[in-house]
């Protein structure tokens, strides 16, 4: 996949906002109804700890932060579109077939 124009700087952008949102939460999470951190447990009180490792975080923000994204640019639509309509899109074969190929080349599973 491609990603031209502002795409990049605006994923990154939302990347850290959708980060800070959910580390402002973690921190929230951390602390009791009177904002102070728990301290200790209870005599008897069983508890499980859970620890995300820093990749499967980062998975976690990089799918908040593409959900968000639109699933089509309008403007290159809308562009496009026009030009259709107006006659003056004339792609070679040649240059399509060639996208082609390396569009299935660039994919990595």
């Amino acid at each position: 996949m491609k990603i031209e124009g502002n795409a990049p700087s605006q994923a990154i952008d939302l990347y850290r906002k959708v980060d800070t949102q959910r580390q402002t939460k973690v921190d929230e999470a951390a602390r009791t109804d009177q904002g102070k951190p728990v301290s200790g447990r209870m005599r008897g009180e069983v508890s499980d700890d859970v620890s995300i490792s820093d990749e499967a975080r980062l998975r976690a923000v990089a799918q908040d932060a593409l959900a968000t994204l639109p699933e089509l640019r309008q403007d290159k639509v809308d562009k496009f579109t026009a030009l259709i309509e107006s006659g003056e899109y004339n792609p070679k074969s040649e240059d399509i077939a060639e996208n082609m190929l390396n569009s299935s080349i660039n994919i990595k599973i």
